[in-house]
């Protein structure tokens, strides 16, 4: 079969398949008329057993940090949200192969995927956490990324039949990986913007954003999955900070307070309970949503996107009033209109505090 033939009917199976198991509303839900609740979590500790992940510069593991990291995340979330059933990809210091970790959040019908690592470059000096969704290697850092992640593969003694010849770097892996995830991409954002906020406010990580690229575990998964570096082990102050139980208890406290905040937007609930000294980003309507006002000479840019988005969906639903511009190349997204820029400026900081960590103000 021609190979163009065979991504269509691979996309056509994915499109099928989305149909029957796409878990946003649950199907029992919607018959009876009840919201979204989420009620599953699987948490997926990179590497393990025969696969050490990175060594710190300090002779540490990445395994064992990120065990204890979601370990502590599953205590958080059991003890604040108890009718939500958390999952382990693994408990202990053991090699779980790739496709199992995914298989396991698939099998369970699991409403969302976390997968926690640590990160290593040769540049000593790098520092900060980052988080992925799962798309194309749109820059070459984020790709030797998911290269050096990726590679737990060859450590599967039946590989080569387990991912049937898949090349990560390939583009008909880049279709169809983005194809599958693409159906969560928008909840995979939130939750990923979320967890970085928190990084930041609570663990005080160097904010080095939400990314895309081809990890293998997030394109088994049928559900929002994102995977989380949460700092680099070949930076000496991290990898202390990493290997320390201060450390790793804020890092999962980080991770829980992103995943509280997510949890709350996506049962469309109007505030999260305080769990810390930093404030979630608001999820209420606000002057953030302000009518726009004829004659006014400011805007407030949201952000820009190859693709069109929903604008009732994710974090634009937060917002009323949201504009749609597209050009040649991509979907802009813009709030309001404001006659100056002071005033534009004061909604500025509450779109922020939304989770548009890039937006601007900007000249009509």
């Amino acid at each position: 079969m021609p190979q163009k033939s065979v991504i269509r009917t691979m996309l056509a199976l994915f499109a099928w398949l989305f149909l029957q198991n796409f878990n946003v509303i649950p199907k029992e839900q919607a018959e009876i008329g009840q919201s979204y609740r989420l009620r599953k979590v699987v948490l997926d500790a990179g590497h393990g057993g025969k696969d050490p992940g990175c060594i710190g510069v300090g002779k540490t593991y990445e395994k064992d940090n990120t065990l204890a990291i979601v370990l502590a995340l599953g205590a958080k979330i059991k003890a604040n949200y108890p009718e939500v059933e958390v999952i382990y990809t693994r408990s202990t210091d053991v090699f779980v192969e790739l496709k199992e970790r995914a298989a396991i959040a698939n099998r369970n019908n699991a409403d969302l995927f976390i997968s926690v690592h640590c990160n290593a470059i040769s540049k000593a000096s790098t520092e900060g956490a980052e988080t992925y969704v799962m798309g194309l290697h749109t820059a070459a850092e984020n790709l030797e990324v998911a290269k050096r992640e990726n590679a737990s593969i060859f450590l599967e003694d039946n590989y080569r039949k387990n991912y049937e010849g898949y090349d990560p770097n390939s583009p008909e892996a880049h279709i169809l990986g983005s194809v599958w995830q693409g159906f969560y991409l928008e909840q995979s954002i939130l939750l990923a913007q979320q967890i970085q906020h928190f990084s930041n406010k609570v663990a005080k990580r160097m904010d080095r954003g939400v990314k895309q690229a081809g990890f293998l575990v997030l394109r088994e998964t049928a559900m929002p999955s994102i995977l989380i570096e949460a700092g680099y082990m070949t930076n000496k102050q991290e990898d202390a900070y990493l290997y320390s139980e201060i450390g790793r208890q804020e890092i999962a406290e980080a991770i829980f307070l992103g995943f509280e905040a997510y949890k709350m937007q996506m049962e469309d609930k109007s505030t999260a309970k305080k769990r810390s000294s930093a404030e979630p980003p608001k999820a209420t309507r606000s002057t953030a949503e302000a009518p726009a006002k004829a004659g006014s000479g400011y805007i407030i840019h949201l952000l820009s996107w190859p693709s069109r988005l929903d604008k009732e969906a994710g974090k634009m639903a937060l917002l009323t009033n949201v504009q749609e511009e597209q050009t040649a190349s991509e979907y802009r997204y813009f709030l309001g209109a404001y006659k100056s820029k002071e005033e534009a400026e004061k909604v500025l900081s509450e779109v922020k505090n939304l989770g548009f960590k890039t937006a601007k103000v900007m000249a009509r």
